[in-house]
């Protein structure tokens, strides 16, 4: 295969779970009894969740913190973890023929490490990784390359035979503009459009390709 090395992303990437995502500020305001506006600023995805709370104590009279807000809202994600997160169709099949050709392959996550083993385990998929990195472990969000390159020193392999799978535009530009090989994956949550990504992977996987990534051979 041409490929040796792959480190994914996880939310969008390998797991149906973005939606959850997308809805985990109203998730948080119905928890609080609060009688809410559906607004572009309660989709955290949009805002992010500084944003969403910084809207929410002067929109609501919250008067609630970052970390307070991040640590309800990673209570409610954990539950959908645990509960109702898929894989998405062909992500399996996918790994297990990474596996059977060699390929090494790790996490690299923007969500915290015990939630993504959490679901990870859950899924039956850990033990297709050699670690599950996260931004918060590196120090950096994934508008630094940090991750990657740390994920690249964990894998052991060369730069040029080790893709990085991601959904999301921001994380797909810093792997691109860091030149690293970039598998884009469709994810109908993606914040921005599907055509405006596109030009940034040298390769992408729409839904309907089911991860079929035969290009590698």
């Amino acid at each position: 295969m041409k490929i040796k090395g792959a480190i994914f992303d996880m939310d969008g990437t390998l797991l149906n779970s973005m939606q959850y995502w997308n809805t985990v500020g109203i998730d948080y305001l119905e928890r609080m009894g609060i009688d809410f506006e559906d607004t572009e600023e309660n989709c955290v995805l949009h805002v992010g969740i500084i944003g969403f709370t910084e809207y929410c104590n002067k929109k609501y009279g919250l008067n609630k913190t970052y970390e307070e807000v991040s640590s309800a809202m990673h209570d409610i994600i954990a539950e959908r973890y645990k509960t109702v997160v898929e894989l998405k169709p062909g992500a399996l099949e996918m790994l297990e023929k990474f596996k059977q050709n060699g390929v090494k392959m790790c996490i690299a996550t923007a969500t915290e490490q015990k939630e993504a083993i959490l679901v990870l385990t859950r899924l039956g998929i850990i033990d297709y990784f050699t670690e599950v990195l996260t931004t918060t472990i590196v120090g950096k969000d994934k508008n630094s390359p940090l991750i990657y390159e740390v994920a690249l020193k964990n894998l052991g392999t060369s730069k040029d035979e080790t893709y990085v799978f991601e959904d999301a535009y921001y994380a797909i530009n810093t792997a691109h503009k860091s030149g690293f090989k970039v598998i884009g994956i469709e994810d109908k949550n993606t914040v921005v459009p599907t055509e405006e990504i596109v030009p940034l992977c040298d390769y992408f996987l729409y839904e309907k390709d089911n991860y079929n990534t035969s290009f590698l051979d």
